[in-house]
């Protein structure tokens, strides 16, 4: 069977490599995939799959813009494909669009939460369209419940290939508070800096804050972290960050939303200790007091100066994580995509 896999860029975020863990899936049951993309390939990650450039947004204009749905409708049909996989809000509406008039049915799936999408038109064209398609893949029971509107929506987790799944004996722990993430408002490291500077300065100072990441917020983040001097380590984009799960003791996520949050899942089989802001990703993947914390930010400051000083609670709730790791392999979440794409 073939699969064909829509994406506006292959970059190097939390889709990109889903599809990665996918195309590697697929081509161990036996099937082909092509990756269709819009815009740059990073090259950041590998792709069992054959890579089409259609490089829609080059020309500029009223005409560019109505034709590439002909366009992409072209390439939906030249690439013969049992079973088209589109990825992503924008691109989910432009490929409804360009099958609108064909029998082609289209499963659709969603990485960031509902309301990342702010343009009222780009919102509506979302209610208009996301019922045409097949099925809806979203990452969350909060999402689910949103996209109520939709006949076939399914949760299915994002997968972990295979260097996140193993279980690892906890050696060579540090005092290391890590964060994982772009440097961009919405993983609200603003907030993150102000809660370390209400922990206590003498506990403060035997610990490390790691934050693994660039974005168009570093310099701002970096003049906030001297002004209150938090002593927070930037250490940019990391491209392994398996060795940083293994050294760091905890897992902080701070964002203001998250659909999933593919660090809370990544970090589990290195014995991190995982906190979180509320948001529909931790209520998914983190049973509060068990296998980790969910804390408000009025107790974010709190509940992380609390697990920085209790070891023994930073274990249990380490431990009691690993139960989840099976929900992430990645053959059981190629399954799903393939029955539901036989469905």
């Amino acid at each position: 069977m073939k699969i064909l896999f829509i994406i506006s860029n292959l970059a190097n975020g939390g889709a990109e490599r889903v599809l990665s863990t996918l195309c590697d899936e697929f081509s161990k049951m036996g099937d082909t995939c092509e990756i269709l993309y819009f815009e740059q390939n990073s090259g950041y990650y590998e792709y069992k799959a054959t890579l089409t450039h259609l490089p829609l947004y080059e020309k500029k204009g009223i005409l560019a813009k109505f034709s590439k749905f002909w366009r992409i409708n072209k390439a939906i049909k030249k690439s013969n494909s049992k079973a088209v996989i589109s990825m992503l809000d924008q691109t989910n509406i432009n490929v409804l669009i360009s099958t609108f008039f064909t029998p082609k049915s289209v499963i659709i799936s969603e990485h960031t939460d509902e309301r990342a999408l702010k343009s009222r038109f780009w919102r509506a064209m979302r209610r208009l369209l996301y019922p045409r398609a097949k099925a809806l893949v979203v990452l969350n029971e909060s999402e689910k419940n949103y996209y109520n509107f939709c006949k076939n929506a399914k949760v299915i987790y994002n997968p972990l290939n295979a260097d996140f799944l193993s279980h690892r004996i906890p050696v060579n722990k540090e005092n290391i508070v890590l964060c994982v993430g772009r440097l961009e408002s919405v993983k609200n490291y603003e907030f993150y800096l102000k809660s370390l500077a209400l922990i206590s300065p003498d506990l403060r100072k035997n610990w490390r804050f790691i934050i693994a990441g660039d974005g168009s917020q570093k310099e701002r983040l970096l003049a906030l972290n001297n002004e209150l001097k938090i002593g927070a380590e930037f250490i940019g984009h990391a491209k392994n960050t398996k060795e940083l799960y293994a050294k760091a003791s905890i897992l902080a996520l701070p964002s203001k939303s998250e659909s999933f949050g593919n660090v809370l899942a990544e970090c589990i089989s290195f014995y991190c200790a995982r906190i979180s802001t509320p948001t529909a990703g931790a209520s998914e993947l983190i049973t509060h007091a068990k296998d980790g914390i969910i804390a408000s930010e009025l107790e974010f400051a709190k509940a992380l100066e609390q697990l920085m000083r209790d070891e023994s609670l930073r274990a249990s709730l380490a431990k009691n994580a690993l139960r989840r790791l099976a929900d992430f392999e990645p053959a059981k979440i190629a399954l799903k995509y393939k029955e539901l794409i036989l469905s």
